[in-house]
């Protein structure tokens, strides 16, 4: 009996005989059929190997985009190992120190000093918040809309409101991830701006890790942005080439997007 055959089961009884058949002949009984396919099975080889022309197969092959949609930096342009490793030990820090406020304050929060945020659908809401009088270049007919009342509270700035701790600290995470979206969108849509770096830099202090995919798909869309915006700036003395350069090492280092971080030097 061959170890196959030691760890199966029969479904049928078959009986041991020793009468000889010839395969070529058509089975007389149901036992001699069973005693066929049985024989038959033992003269099979236990791993088949199939002969295929692989040259067949090379122009039907799926191709693999390994192309992460980052450009490359111009030399000069990207920072070395050691910014970055800095850079993360910062912006650790002040998560660690975030999470601590927030703790101390969870329980001391007075109601009345709480500012009134847009609901996480309003864009134009949270576009006046963050900006001001300034509008999406895709949403020129909203332009002229008067501030709404349940946003005005928080945004009495006309140049917009920067990222105030009394601010983020009321966004929870679904709130985080839809301005987070609306800033990666208004980043496409109309450019990069010192101003937006900071609400970036904000956003991306309270968002939560492990990353939901909608977060970790908006992050590598922020780095990618980045990075592009990047490799057109005419010099390296250009004031968006820092916080471009730090927004793609926390997302590709801090949020573990490696294959977006610029190589280690």
């Amino acid at each position: 009996m061959s170890d196959s055959e030691g760890l199966m089961f029969h479904a049928f009884h078959i009986e041991k005989t020793q009468d000889e058949f010839e395969l070529d002949i058509p089975p007389t009984s149901g036992q001699e059929y069973l005693r066929r396919v049985q024989k038959e099975s033992q003269q099979c080889p236990q791993v088949v190997v199939a002969d295929i022309d692989r040259t067949i197969l090379n122009k039907k092959q799926t191709v693999k985009v390994t192309d992460n949609g980052c450009l490359s930096p111009p030399a000069g342009y990207a920072p070395n190992i050691e910014w970055q490793q800095q850079q993360m030990a910062d912006f650790s820090d002040v998560r660690q120190k975030l999470a601590q406020y927030k703790a101390r304050t969870k329980k001391h929060e007075t109601p009345g000093a709480r500012p009134r945020l847009p609901l996480p659908e309003d864009a134009d809401g949270w576009c006046r918040l963050c900006f001001g009088k300034y509008k999406l270049k895709a949403n020129v007919e909203t332009a002229s809309m008067e501030t709404d009342a349940t946003t005005t509270t928080a945004n009495s700035d006309p140049e917009g409101m920067p990222p105030l701790l009394s601010v983020v600290l009321r966004m929870d995470q679904p709130t985080i991830l839809k301005v987070l979206e609306y800033q990666v969108n208004w980043f496409q849509a109309t450019g990069f701006s010192q101003e937006q770096a900071r609400w970036f830099y904000a956003l991306l202090v309270c968002l939560e890790k492990p990353l939901e995919p909608e977060a970790c798909s908006l992050l590598r869309s922020l780095a990618r942005n980045c990075a592009n915006l990047r490799a057109s700036l005419e010099s390296p003395e250009d004031s968006n080439l820092p916080p471009l350069n730090l927004l793609i090492c926390l997302v590709a280092r801090y949020f573990d997007q490696a294959d977006l971080a610029d190589s280690r030097r």
